[in-house]
């Protein structure tokens, strides 16, 4: 039973932090990779793709600082541990290289979205 509390504990403590330092990832996240994404989406990449067409140009060049701040913190195990336990990602990471791959790719796919979006307004 002490295990468990303390395991309960570590994670609101992990949501708490995150929550504080990356709110916005979180909330974009989130908000599309909980529980039901592959009943709503398919695949984490479909989700991602949803979440940036749904989200306007100012709150993806907040979340994509944040991410790239994550992806500069973070060592791969502890990198699994926050996308899972601090973000709401309902993805399952067999590795923490998968976990950072995820993580990565989340961040291109938001850089290549930002740079569309001021390449056709010129």
């Amino acid at each position: 039973m002490v295990m468990v509390m303390a395991g309960k504990r570590a994670r609101r403590i992990v949501r708490e932090d995150m929550n504080q330092r990356f709110h916005r990832l979180g909330q974009f996240l989130g908000s599309y990779l909980h529980e039901d994404w592959p009943l709503l989406y398919g695949t984490p990449g479909q989700a991602i793709d949803k979440a940036i067409e749904e989200h306007p140009i100012e709150l993806l060049q907040q979340v994509r600082r944040e991410l790239q701040m994550v992806l500069a913190e973070e060592e791969d195990d502890k990198l699994r541990e926050i996308l899972n336990l601090g973000l709401g990602v309902y993805v399952s990471f067999k590795t923490p290289n998968e976990a950072r791959a995820f993580a990565e790719d989340v961040a291109a796919k938001l850089m290549t979205s930002i740079k569309g979006h001021f390449h056709t307004r010129t």
